[in-house]
């Protein structure tokens, strides 16, 4: 009996190596054996999703309005949203939601360069203020996923486009670069409409929007532009060619204006009755007749039918408003005042062409040009 146990024994054992040993092999052809995470230990594959604890955000303890402006102008700097705020301590003017919109209005008026940041709202609970900023996408790349525009890379793409598609109706663009300021492209679009066109960026920076002077249609105000445009070109081709530098392409033009256009008096005289033309264009090129703004607004027209590129600059002369222009010529950016040269006979030399500096009557904002001149 005692054999027989032990060789039921032996037999039983060297079964179960057997069984192993299988076992063991189908691991290998199937895969290395997993073994399991120590209990407590942090799994290390990457598509486990370990639970993160949120971060408690405390509220700021604000107990004045100045406290209440600096985290406003802290946020917008830094195009974020303002942290909570916990108010129960403030004495209010009027209402949270009042008081906050005019510190907001007294922030960008003294920081004009943050009008990226177009309006704000607020909601008080239990002291507790939460604001929300709108920002312009631009400044942000949030524009919609649906949101369709013409694509716009440079205050100087931004002119072209405006000026390409001035109509009634409103056009969709997407700017792209972020640096973009709110005032340096309104000063921009004051180059676009000849006069006769507003162009505007709308609140959120989405859209260019036109505008029509003086009560005029816009079918009125396109036509007078197309008007302009082929008075400069026709001027041009009869005084300039080719075999002249560009310098005396700019001269020629330049005297053609002082000496063909008088200035209209009726503009301290009897400005109700001086013609609104008179401000653009087309009082100078086919009126003969124009204030400021028409020379300055006809001289661009003519330089750029020589391919000089030019701009106008609005400011004061003295302490009267005035409008003059600035040029590319040959390479320097140079002042031009067809106005103030107005009248000279041609054997006078001209005081106001080509100027490297303005006398100090002439006061502006440098704003208004610096980033057309940069480009």
């Amino acid at each position: 009996m005692k054999i027989q146990i032990k060789k039921f024994t032996l037999l039983w054992v060297m079964a179960q190596l057997t069984v192993l040993l299988l076992v063991g092999c189908a691991a290998s052809e199937n895969g290395p054996e997993l073994t399991p995470p120590s209990v407590g230990s942090e799994s290390t594959d990457p598509s486990v999703e370990i639970p993160v604890e949120p971060t408690e955000v405390i509220p700021l303890n604000i107990t004045d309005a100045k406290m209440l402006q600096e985290e406003l102008y802290a946020a917008i700097s830094e195009v974020r949203q303002p942290l909570p705020m916990e108010v129960s301590q403030v004495v209010w003017d009027q209402t949270p939601e009042i008081d906050l919109r005019n510190l907001y209005y007294e922030l960008i008026g003294q920081h004009p360069e943050l009008k990226y940041a177009y309006d704000i709202t607020a909601e008080l609970e239990n002291g507790a203020l939460t604001c929300q900023i709108s920002y312009m996408p631009h400044k942000t790349g949030n524009y919609p996923a649906d949101w369709q525009g013409i694509t716009v890379d440079t205050i100087l793409e931004l002119i072209e486009t405006a000026e390409a598609h001035l109509s009634s109706e409103p056009l969709n663009i997407r700017m792209t670069d972020p640096a973009m300021d709110p005032d340096q492209i309104s000063y921009a679009l004051q180059q676009v409409g000849g006069g006769y066109i507003l162009c505007s960026l709308s609140q959120d920076g989405t859209q260019l929007t036109y505008s029509p002077a003086m009560g005029m249609t816009m079918e009125e105000c396109l036509t007078l532009l197309e008007q302009a445009e082929t008075l400069a070109a026709e001027a041009a081709e009869k005084l300039i060619d080719d075999t002249m530098t560009k310098r005396e392409q700019a001269e020629t033009l330049y005297r053609y204006l002082t000496e063909y256009v008088q200035y209209d008096r009726r503009y301290y005289s009897d400005r109700a009755n001086m013609p609104y033309d008179s401000q653009t264009a087309v009082g100078a090129l086919r009126d003969g007749v124009a204030i400021c703004g028409g020379y300055s607004l006809a001289l661009k027209l003519l330089f750029e039918q020589a391919d000089i590129p030019c701009y106008t600059a609005t400011g004061l002369y003295g302490s009267e408003h005035h409008m003059w222009n600035i040029a590319d010529l040959d390479g320097h950016w140079l002042w031009f005042d067809a106005t103030a040269d107005r009248g000279l006979s041609p054997k006078f030399e001209l005081c106001h062409f080509a100027q490297e500096e303005l006398e100090e009557r002439y006061s502006w904002d440098s704003v208004q040009l610096s980033w057309l001149l940069s480009e």
